[in-house]
């Protein structure tokens, strides 16, 4: 078993824009680093790459990103561009991944199914911190059905959690109907306006939740009434406010204000009925019709719809399944990292922009040597920006290392004056 001290391999589950930037900064700082992707390398913002970034270019990439792409001479976009998920990929993310640098050590098509410790148990060793003196073991299952096991010193699940929608029932279940129906519902963000637009023109869809991808939603179901008038849409809210949304007073993030308020004032569009503090109950699908008959619970009593279409927008939690034989404290309300889950609890703002002060000792776990980051490390809750998921990575690295100091993203103008 390896000494602590002398531990340097490590083992990053998903290959998007956090893991992928985890690599980076673990082979810059020495490490050997292995990617392990179930799909493609970014294969979540593949499926939202129609839609255009809230945050500008210059909050979406480090600097240890821009000085491997520049020094193979890669333009990178302007900081205050808002980049799509498209451009962000063919501009950034994929050359990234594509490098010399990274490319030899991303397996794609590979699967994490479940992660332990070689030789010992959930329970064994609570505590005592004898837990990192036995590898990590990574249950992977490739494209073929082939199961492998990898080992590493550190292990950092990168995984997100965009895959891994929330039920659209009241409470948080699947409402009666839906369990049969998941294949037929869009829980993500379909590109309404674009490559879909064929499914949705001159149709009813039911549109419900109440954030802002929701507000991508509606707002691409308006271009598509504009161009045909027949387009409608249902849009069931859990919340009572006159809007939908709650705008931030001069909100910096001009993209996502713009959205916000477009959402908001579809309220009043014609072709859109909005029905607020209200719920999913029941659901099926008639085959004969092709239509969903829905029940919906509102503060007028039970109401009966008939759709073309559902897109649930209602969030997205971790899969936890993975690390269950890990000793890992969660949060009981948002499944987030208890540690995290405490200081996002405590900030003062819900705003992704006000984040908790910087603390690398959130991100520990009971578990030695074992870090979430990302997305998932948010668990329920949505204010993530991969601003917010770079620090996460400098942090882990000064754990990791045990050098509080350490910071690959200082410009060298820094490094000097300090």
């Amino acid at each position: 078993m390896p000494h602590p001290q002398s531990k340097k391999s490590i083992a990053i589950i998903g290959a998007g824009p956090v893991g992928i930037e985890a690599a980076l900064y673990a082979k810059s700082a020495g490490y050997q680093v292995r990617i392990l992707e179930k799909g493609e390398v970014a294969h979540n913002v593949q499926q939202w790459k129609h839609v255009t970034f809230f945050s500008p270019f210059g909050m979406n990439h480090s600097q240890l990103g821009e000085k491997l792409l520049t020094q193979q001479g890669i333009p990178l976009p302007g900081d205050e561009e808002y980049l799509s998920g498209r451009a962000y990929l063919e501009r950034y993310l994929l050359p990234l991944a594509n490098s010399q640098f990274l490319k030899p050590h991303i397996i794609t098509g590979c699967e994490a199914l479940a992660v332990s410790r070689r030789g010992i148990l959930k329970n064994e060793h609570i505590g005592d911190g004898q837990r990192a003196h036995f590898p990590f073991r990574i249950l992977t299952r490739d494209r073929q059905g082939r199961e492998k096991i990898y080992e590493s010193d550190y292990l950092i699940d990168a995984s997100g959690s965009y895959g891994n929608p929330n039920w659209l029932g009241d409470g948080g279940i699947p409402a009666p109907g839906e369990l049969a129906n998941r294949e037929r519902i869009q829980y993500g963000l379909e590109d309404i306006a674009g490559s879909a637009k064929s499914r949705y023109a001159g149709k009813t869809t039911l549109l419900v939740g109440d954030g802002h991808s929701a507000a991508t939603s509606i707002v691409a179901l308006a271009q598509l009434m504009e161009e045909n008038p027949h387009t409608r849409a249902t849009w069931i809210t859990r919340g009572e406010g006159e809007t939908p949304l709650l705008p931030i007073p001069g909100d910096p993030l001009k993209e996502r204000e713009r959205i916000v308020r477009e959402a908001n004032r579809l309220t009043a569009h014609p072709n859109v009925r909005r029905i607020k503090n209200a719920a999913v109950n029941a659901l099926e699908y008639d085959e004969r019709s092709e239509k969903f008959r829905v029940e919906a619970d509102t503060p007028e009593g039970a109401l009966l719809l008939e759709v073309d279409h559902i897109i649930a927008n209602v969030g997205y939690s971790p899969d936890n399944d993975i690390y269950r034989e890990l000793q890992v404290h969660e949060c009981y309300a948002s499944r987030a990292p208890m540690k995290l889950a405490a200081a996002l609890l405590g900030q003062s703002s819900a705003d992704c922009l006000t984040r908790p002060a910087p603390d690398a000792q959130v991100l520990r776990n009971p578990e030695p040597d074992f870090y979430i980051i990302g997305m998932k490390s948010y668990g329920k809750n949505s204010n993530f920006l991969l601003k917010t998921g770079f620090e996460q990575i400098r942090d882990v690295f000064r754990l990791i290392s045990g050098d509080n100091a350490l910071n690959l993203y200082r410009s060298e103008a820094a490094a000097v004056e300090e």
